[in-house]
């Protein structure tokens, strides 16, 4: 075991794929940068100073007063049908039709996924992977013994002729293709959106070699424009898995999000939701309907949509100014990551921690790949730091890297 393990020296009662886990390497630096005073580009956490608290306050009052013993009572596994209404509605704005009754809410979209996992993924099959990816949802799928094959990316997302060329490998080896995962819209880390050419084409692809496709879209609302993208999932319904999230679009602590699986694999994955936490919080289920039945929220969202811009422009210009020559990075058109690039030679996982002492955290490029790459390369979230402390964080990154990419 490796000094940083989560477990215990004796290992004797752990299952086979615990002992394999690795510990998630963007809550490693989290943990590490638990102190007064630090710059965090490292959380993906939304802004919440919008949200109309007073209003939240009221409705959870009026939700104890008139249906107390059913908020705070067992419900439905699938969530409640208000709830699943709106989401229907939401899934509308990109191009998804679908009823109520094919949705089942869960304790957001990272649950979602692992029922699919823990339904879907036997050890050692392969799950495709945008290079780099979530580090949450590669943990999902390794956590219940798969194999990550990472498939390259360019400035419009995932790149079809590597899938290709990836799974024609993989089956050359007799392993089995499970599945694809993808974050089509503002990726994370990489900031990028698949286009809408590559979206027909890898769901093309996908449904020819027989693969399964996970689309996660925590997202897809939160364009600095506005606009949507039609999603993968309209064309190819019935291999399709849709993941969606209220965390980053309302507040994570509701932890609500859901899952749009094809209608065969509904009643299975529901029966795995079950045996999991049994049903959502019919409170927080309640409270989001309440918010989301006042059209103002769309107003509070456009609201976080301009933040967010500015607060990316901050980062960019003030980076600009700071850092090395040679230094890169994507320019998103929404959500909340910034993949910046470093000059050859200059290690970001080496760093980290004398970034730590020096007031800023980050999170290298390591953590979303599984196969060693992205030493050079680190994910920048821009959504949470007000922007004096983008203006500073930025500078102190500058003089650390500069240093480094001088050679001290």
């Amino acid at each position: 075991m490796t000094s940083d393990s989560i477990l215990p020296a004796t290992t004797r009662w752990y299952a086979d794929r615990t002992l394999a886990a690795r510990p998630s390497e963007v809550r490693k630096v989290f943990r590490a940068a638990q102190k007064p005073g630090i710059i965090s580009f490292a959380n993906g956490a939304p802004y919440l100073g919008q949200l109309p608290f007073a209003q939240l306050a009221a409705d959870a009052a009026r939700l104890m007063e008139t249906q107390g013993t059913a908020a705070l009572q067992y419900g439905a596994s699938q969530g409640i049908p208000e709830l699943r209404a709106h989401i229907v509605e939401l899934m509308k704005l990109e191009g998804i039709s679908a009823g109520p009754e094919q949705v089942i809410v869960t304790n957001g979209s990272q649950q979602a996924l692992d029922v699919c996992a823990r339904t879907l993924v036997n050890p050692g099959d392969v799950i495709f992977a945008e290079a780099p990816s979530y580090a949450g949802g590669m943990a999902v799928f390794t956590g219940y013994e798969a194999e990550i094959v990472h498939v390259d990316m360019d400035a419009d997302g995932l790149i079809p002729e590597d899938l290709e060329r990836k799974i024609a490998e993989v089956k050359a080896a007799g392993k089995t293709a499970k599945g694809l995962y993808t974050i089509p819209n503002f990726q994370n880390p990489g900031g990028v959106n698949l286009s809408a050419e590559r979206r027909r084409a890898v769901g093309e692809l996908c449904r020819g070699q027989d693969l399964l496709i996970f689309e996660d879209n925590p997202y897809g609302l939160l364009g600095f424009d506005g606009r949507t993208m039609p999603a993968i999932q309209p064309e190819f319904a019935d291999i399709t898995l849709y993941f969606g999230s209220f965390s980053k679009m309302i507040a994570p602590g509701l932890r609500l999000g859901w899952v749009l699986p094809p209608q065969a694999m509904y009643s299975v994955l529901l029966n795995t939701a079950e045996t999991s936490t049994l049903n959502p919080s019919v409170f927080s289920q309640q409270l989001l309907t309440a918010y989301l039945d006042d059209p103002a929220w769309q107003e509070t969202l456009a609201k976080y949509r301009g933040i967010y811009e500015e607060k990316f422009t901050t980062l960019v210009d003030a980076l600009t100014e700071a850092m090395p020559e040679g230094t890169s990075w994507n320019r998103p058109t929404g959500g909340f990551y910034l993949w910046v690039t470093l000059p050859e030679g200059v290690d970001a996982e080496a760093l980290v921690h004398e970034a730590i002492d020096h007031g800023v955290v980050y999170v290298p490029g390591t953590a979303f790949y599984t196969d060693g790459q992205g030493s050079n390369e680190m994910r920048l979230s821009f959504c949470l730091p007000p922007l004096e402390d983008i203006r500073k964080g930025a500078a102190l990154l500058g003089t650390l890297f500069r240093e480094a990419a001088a050679g001290r």
